[in-house]
């Protein structure tokens, strides 16, 4: 099958985390099951697929013009990753699909749409006509321990949505020791947030953090919390710490039961329940939860329903024409 992925032009890939990691893992995992898969994606993004970065005769606005003017020969499906779903609301003669990964995506109309999520496409108005593929990562490249150190870690964007305040609260009320780590999206809430980091002995912010820096945060983490202000789509950074044996306390807002419904006692109402979680040691051996996500949310098993749903869509279109 000749596959052609759509990335938004924000970040090359891989990323560092969220959609662009999504796109990259899936992309790798469809070439090495055969099939010939091209990525539109920002310069400088790598990839075992063939990487076509976007032209500079074309301004952001433009991204679906370049891409329809130079679409390979014959090619059986696009799968449009853009945030504002470029592709999946035209009417295209080749069959596309379009992966709702974001909240402000949830209206846009598109013909064939996947959500990250069942709870999503449950909440959506697709319900009966959509689909839905939990997301996937590559578990080699995320180091399992049972070696836990006597800290607790938040690792996020630093937003209202993923509820660094809480995490903060949380580590105020209990005393653990405490770490921060991820970009400063919100510059406001930074400047609001870093006097209770600097006067707190137990809290530490250690900014944004990429490969083996986070390998050891994630693997050597008593917990992860998970104390998101929104309803998620997903909630990639739990699977990235059951992979590396770390459990995770997490509010139950959006997908994130369904992507711990095999552990509900993970699950927080509050943030004095978290505190209550995180103060004691997960009643689950770490290679469970490495296990879990082996099971459920692999690069490999992402790309297999995904190809399912491609099946589909042709047949569909097929039929159409």
């Amino acid at each position: 099958m000749i596959i052609v992925q759509v990335a938004p032009d924000i970040i090359p890939l891989p990323g560092s985390g969220g959609l662009e990691r999504i796109v990259y893992n899936l992309s790798d995992a469809l070439v090495d099951m055969g099939h010939e898969v091209y990525i539109y994606a920002l310069a400088g993004s790598r990839s075992s697929a063939i990487v076509i970065p976007y032209g500079h005769r074309y301004e952001t606005s433009s991204i679906k013009d370049f891409v329809l003017d130079t679409l390979p020969d014959n090619t059986d499906i696009i799968h449009d990753h853009t945030h504002d779903l470029l592709f999946g609301k035209e009417d295209l003669h080749i069959p596309t699909v379009s992966t709702i990964h974001t909240e402000w995506s949830l209206d846009v109309p598109v013909k064939h749409p996947v959500y990250v999520s069942r709870t999503k496409l449950i909440q959506s108005p697709n319900r009966y006509k959509g689909y839905y593929v939990h997301n996937g990562i590559d578990l080699n490249e995320y180091k399992y321990s049972t070696n836990k150190k006597d800290y607790v870690l938040f690792l996020g964007r630093i937003d209202w949505e993923k509820g660094v305040h809480s995490a903060i609260e949380v580590a105020e009320m209990t005393g653990v020791r405490t770490i921060i780590a991820g970009p400063a999206w919100d510059e406001e809430l930074f400047k609001q947030i870093l006097p209770r980091i600097n006067n707190s002995s137990n809290i530490e912010y250690v900014s944004e953090v990429h490969g083996k820096a986070k390998q050891d945060l994630l693997s050597h983490a008593k917990w992860l919390m998970f104390p998101t202000a929104c309803e998620e789509q997903f909630g990639l950074v739990m699977i990235e710490a059951m992979a590396c044996g770390t459990p995770v306390a997490a509010f139950p807002r959006g997908a994130v039961p369904e992507v711990l419904s095999g552990f509900p006692q993970f699950l927080c109402e509050s943030v004095e329940a978290m505190a209550a979680k995180i103060i004691g040691d997960a009643s689950v051996h770490p290679e469970q939860l490495r296990h879990y996500v082996s099971s459920r949310f692999t690069k490999e098993k992402m790309a297999e329903r995904y190809l399912k749903i491609y099946e589909k869509v042709i047949a569909k279109n097929r039929f159409r024409g």
